[in-house]
């Protein structure tokens, strides 16, 4: 004899009862969807962020086919942009490079 018909025949009632008598009625089957969507929407919640982070990391890199000039002139541009140099340091650094 199988334990679990052991356990059927031995419960009082009329058998397993707490799933409809096998089945899903009532309003399990909108929990067991609840539960599909929500990690459903975890799972593309988290690779919407890894391609998010991926895709800033691309950006903030400088270009690979740029050239040791295109790359002075861009940092330069950068540190004027945050206000590391002035105006003057700016020009005078890039007639310097050009």
């Amino acid at each position: 004899m199988n334990t679990g018909y052991a356990l059927v025949v031995a419960a009082p009632g009329d058998g397993w009862g707490h799933m409809g008598n096998g089945g899903w009625s009532g309003w399990m089957w909108v929990w067991g969807a609840a539960m599909v969507l929500l990690w459903v929407a975890v799972v593309g919640a988290a690779a919407w962020l890894i391609t998010r982070a991926a895709a800033s990391r691309r950006v903030d890199s400088p270009d690979p086919r740029a050239t040791g000039m295109e790359r002075a002139r861009a940092i330069l541009a950068e540190r004027y942009a945050r206000g590391e140099i002035g105006t003057d340091e700016y020009d005078e650094r890039l007639a310097k490079l050009r």
